[in-house]
């Protein structure tokens, strides 16, 4: 049972992985998966390879916690490759791009107060790494992205790197930093479903890959190190991360060079053209219950949660 369950938030992290403006790392902290996931990843070490490299599976399986990684690195593959799919044949983001990120805007508003009662004694302190942390992930919105994209290995290898960010830091989003890089649409959309007939794409996809591994592997201890001895303080700044990132999957959008940008333009313009934003609100109702919507199915999957804790 713990296979399928552990296959399903490997599903949903990878979803929220392809996403611009969501983050998988966030989806795996409300799944309650996070903290594990980190460690999991981040006991890999010299004694592993020889290990796998002597085929003793029983160490691996007991180190590596493996019969719940594999599970979640199974779901996220699943997902990646399905729900690329989808993403085009439903035109996901593109003709319905701003419904899909009204609901998830819902959800990750929720996943706020959530990420902030795992903070065993709030301090004074938190407040500033809590605004320490909004501060990045807005900083990051003004960042214009590359208009070309790059097809040159080493950099492909980065663009590996610095997607698996999403991954590993909760409210910061590996496919919006792929925007920014200019290498989204090449990486997530074409490469993934195209490899499987153009050599290029496979080429550049595992050259991808190796890079997410590199960066999965050496982000990872940092993350683990930071949540042992920092617990605390590292889950301030993962809440100002998410409230910022929220920047990232506002649905009210434009075509301009930054995140920030994208959502000021519709609404200086509607202040421009009628002094306020009644027409702006108006417009934008079904919107607005997709997000209400998005809010209120986290805070029930939330209650279902605790409330199958308490019966056991």
């Amino acid at each position: 049972m713990k296979i399928f369950k552990n296959t399903f938030f490997g599903i949903l992290i990878g979803i929220a992985n392809i996403i611009p403006g969501l983050s998988g790392a966030t989806v795996a902290l409300i799944l309650g998966v996070y903290e594990k996931l980190i460690n999991s990843v981040s006991s890999i070490k010299k004694k592993t390879i020889n290990d796998l490299c002597k085929f003793r599976i029983k160490n691996l399986y007991n180190d590596l916690s493996l019969d719940f990684l594999i599970p979640i690195i199974i779901g996220i593959c699943i997902s990646a490759i399905i729900f690329a799919k989808a993403l085009d044949y439903f035109e996901l983001l593109e003709k319905n791009k701003k419904y899909t990120l009204s609901y998830f805007f819902g959800l990750i508003l929720a996943s706020i107060p959530l990420v902030f009662r795992m903070i065993e004694k709030f301090e004074k302190k938190h407040i500033f790494y809590f605004i320490l942390g909004t501060f990045i992930a807005v900083i990051i919105s003004i960042f214009p992205g590359l208009q070309e994209e790059n097809k040159n290995i080493f950099f492909i290898f980065f663009c590996g790197f610095i997607g698996i960010i999403g991954m590993i830091v909760p409210g910061l989003s590996g496919s919006y930093l792929l925007l920014i890089l200019g290498n989204y649409n090449l990486l997530v959309k074409e490469c993934i479903n195209k490899f499987h007939q153009d050599i290029y794409a496979l080429i550049y996809l595992l050259t991808f890959f190796i890079g997410m591994v590199f960066g999965l592997l050496t982000l990872s201890k940092l993350i683990s190190w930071l949540f042992k001895k920092y617990r605390n303080e590292t889950l301030a700044i993962i809440c100002g991360f998410i409230l910022g990132s929220l920047i990232f999957i506002w649905p009210v959008r434009s075509t301009e060079s930054t995140a920030l940008l994208e959502i000021v333009s519709p609404i200086k313009k509607e202040l421009n053209l009628n002094g306020n934003l009644n027409s702006y609100i108006n417009n934008n109702y079904k919107l607005i219950f997709l997000i209400i919507m998005g809010y209120f199915s986290l805070i029930f999957l939330e209650n279902l949660s605790n409330r199958k804790k308490c019966i056991k």
